[in-house]
């Protein structure tokens, strides 16, 4: 199974992908931590790697060819889970011809619908342990008194806000795309974590 899993920032995407991967026996594709690998590994061409380092952003020809060579290794036969990309239309095209090619096609894209202000409320009371990496939520998870805390920008109001303008223009074209081709399914991201793996579970038609 061939997927795409698609949230903004603070809907539990990372946690879901976990879950849904290790049931699913397929691999975890972020296209976030593959760049970062093929850059620490020498791999990435140097005009790519400058690109990053100026926190621009790198032609889809790029990511496009390293999600190629990374489907192609043995672990990615029964599938996998894309994670931070497509994220345009241009894209989405570009992916859909490059699994053409290679005689495979995608089997659905995962939406998770949170409303903004619970995205907001999660991302700026979200904490890091600054000596042991444990991230935490001051109402929902909070810490221990000893724990060390450290607030990351991204997560502060202001910059939580740009994230999520930006997201929710980046895919404006993307998700009316997938859905005219019948392969998006929106999930409702409220709830426990195990409730919303129920629902993904149930829109992939696989036991929850």
């Amino acid at each position: 199974m061939i997927i795409v899993l698609v949230g903004p920032p603070g809907s539990g995407k990372g946690t879901q992908a976990k879950v849904l991967c290790g049931r699913l026996g397929v691999p975890h594709l972020s296209t976030g931590d593959m760049l970062r690998a093929a850059k620490k590994a020498g791999t990435l061409k140097q005009e790519y790697v400058d690109i990053m380092t100026k926190g621009g952003l790198l032609p889809d020809e790029a990511v496009i060819g390293l999600i190629d060579d990374r489907i192609k290794e043995d672990d990615c036969k029964a599938g996998f889970m894309l994670d931070g990309f497509p994220r345009t239309v241009p894209q989405a095209e570009g992916l859909a011809s490059m699994l053409k090619e290679a005689g495979r096609s995608l089997d659905k894209v995962l939406q998770l619908d949170v409303p903004r202000d619970m995205l907001e409320e999660r991302l700026v009371n979200r904490r890091t342990d600054k000596s042991t990496g444990q991230i935490y939520h001051l109402i929902y998870n909070p810490p221990p008194q000893d724990a060390e805390l450290v607030h990351r920008d991204d997560d502060k109001p202001e910059a939580v806000g740009r994230r999520l303008d930006a997201y929710a223009s980046m895919t404006a074209a993307l998700l009316p795309y997938y859905e005219e081709r019948g392969l998006l399914a929106r999930i409702e991201g409220v709830g426990t974590p195990q409730e919303v793996t129920g629902r993904i579970a149930a829109a992939l038609e696989i036991e929850s």
